[in-house]
């Protein structure tokens, strides 16, 4: 499968690599595909390409939102929104805001993942891979095998994320059920991160 991903940071470039490794084509997009940080990727990730936002949505069958949430709407505009139409579109970004010293979840009443599917309304929304860091996401090495969850509102385009992603990267799956779900899940993400700084450890969650 062709992939696009929007964004060329940490996330998307071990999520680009787990890809590479399971037999499918990646487009990396930056801001700067000819710059020294995208030669280097290419470098790293043999057989990817490094390019600018609208080529990775155009030529991407499926797309991964990769990138920080206060870079999401940018990443979104640059890649067009008639790129994205009709695409399976997976957003693995959290919003996380501060209240003086103390983390909290930064949307009050809707997840992150509702607004990316208001800004790509013939888009199918999956959320996916916001409850761990980059350094597990492909095969983690950990005591028992880690629960996945997702949340999507289109069955199909989540068990295509199923099959392409979380099951050849070595996780189990829960379906948490529609995109309204995603609340939830990235509200989990504050649980990830608190114990991380806390334990400095990566992790990630199984359901038993």
């Amino acid at each position: 499968m062709k992939v696009g991903i929007l964004g060329s940071g940490n996330v998307g470039q071990a999520l680009a690599k787990g890809l590479l490794d399971t037999g499918h084509q990646v487009w990396l997009s930056s801001r700067e595909p000819e710059g020294d940080k995208a030669r280097q990727i290419k470098a790293d990730l043999s057989g990817a390409e490094v390019t600018d936002f609208a080529t990775a949505a155009s030529e991407g069958e499926l797309i991964i939102l990769a990138v920080t949430w206060d870079g999401a709407q940018a990443a979104v505009e640059a890649a067009g929104v008639e790129n994205l139409a009709g695409k399976i579109v997976v957003d693995t970004s959290n919003v996380i805001a501060m209240d003086g010293d103390t983390m909290v979840y930064g949307f009050p009443e809707q997840s992150a993942a509702a607004q990316v599917q208001q800004w790509l309304p013939d888009s199918k929304v999956v959320k996916a891979f916001n409850n761990t860091g980059a350094a597990m996401m492909y095969h983690p090495k950990l005591s028992a095998t880690p629960t996945m969850f997702i949340a999507g509102d289109d069955q199909e385009a989540k068990q295509q994320v199923i099959d392409t992603l979380v099951t050849p990267f070595g996780w189990d799956v829960l379906d948490s059920g529609p995109l309204v779900a995603a609340r939830e899940l990235e509200a989990m993400a504050l649980v990830w991160i608190r114990n991380s700084a806390v334990n400095g450890v990566e992790h990630a969650f199984k359901m038993l």
